[in-house]
């Protein structure tokens, strides 16, 4: 087969691109050329998410139906206009070379290289051991579904509404559904994972028949599980806005608490959200902004942090 080659130019970058027509989503017929057009059209949105952020994507090269591998290093033969930062592994003597999403090019190139899901980290690369990000992770185990997940978000929210912070739903673009909750960035992973955890063990305790805080898959049956692990260092999520891998093409789309309780994650998907974009503010804005303390929320669960 004879790969089909197109140079176009974005924002002033010459970029080489390969297979417009190649279906990444067998089942809707959405191709690598709906991908690129998404990542150009909704960069305003994706780049407030991603910038300065070290970067894993999970590459489809044969579409979602295929082989698919997770990426870290940024490869050699990425384009000068391509940032990257490097950061101590977790083995001695290991680097790895991060891409950073800064610009429009950036996207299109991921794009082009049929990087389907980004997933940034909670922190900044200029303060890497502190994030400014704390995630509630729900994720319905089998016997659960989306409506499970999506009554747990609401006592969630109640938790830490009486806490005194601010949270902000999005779709994770599968069955679950992820809770940001924008801090200071002063506390140290160990702490927001923390948090996570005591949170959910409180609310597990109440609720000890719909929730788990269960490591072990096999033990987490019929109940919805809230994942601190997910707050620790290198860990991620997909980022707001981020197409995911499954057959209908869905967008791992942020709502607000009044549509979460009405909407699905189906809805979202790469063949209507930039019509969203287009009507929809960023709903995701506030959790870019100063940050919401900790330090009384940690004394009020008995959270120490040292």
């Amino acid at each position: 087969m004879v790969e089909q080659q197109q140079t176009v130019f974005i924002d002033g970058q010459e970029l080489s691109i390969t297979n417009w027509e190649k279906v990444l989503w067998p089942e809707t017929g959405y191709t690598k050329g709906d991908l690129i057009r998404y990542y150009s059209l909704a960069a305003p949105y994706l780049l407030a998410h991603l910038r300065d952020r070290p970067l894993t994507v999970t590459r489809y090269p044969h579409g979602i139906g295929g082989k698919s591998f997770y990426q870290k290093n940024c490869p050699q033969y990425a384009p000068a206009f391509v940032e990257t930062v490097t950061v101590k592994g977790d083995q001695p003597n290991k680097t790895i070379n991060y891409i950073l999403a800064q610009n429009r090019p950036t996207l299109v190139w991921l794009a082009n290289q049929a990087c389907i899901e980004l997933h940034p980290w909670l922190s900044l690369h200029s303060r890497s051991q502190y994030p400014d990000w704390l995630v509630f992770d729900l994720d319905p185990a089998e016997g659960c579904d989306f409506d499970d997940a999506r009554e747990i978000a609401f006592l969630v929210k109640k938790a830490l509404d009486e806490l005194g912070l601010l949270s902000y739903p999005k779709l994770s673009g599968a069955t679950g559904i992820h809770i940001y909750v924008p801090i200071k960035p002063k506390y140290a992973y160990q702490v927001t994972s923390g948090f996570v955890g005591s949170v959910g063990r409180i609310l597990e305790a109440v609720y000890p028949a719909k929730i788990t805080t269960e490591r072990l898959v096999k033990n987490r049956t019929g109940r919805v599980y809230i994942d601190h692990l997910q707050n620790l260092l290198g860990k991620t999520l997909a980022a707001p806005y981020s197409p995911r891998p499954r057959p209908q093409a869905p967008i791992s789309t942020p709502v607000t608490w009044q549509e979460l309780g009405r909407v699905y994650p189906h809805q979202f998907h790469l063949g209507n959200i930039l019509e969203r974009l287009q009507n929809t503010p960023d709903l995701f804005a506030p959790v870019l902004g100063p940050g919401q303390s900790l330090d009384k929320a940690l004394l009020d669960i008995g959270v120490t942090v040292t």
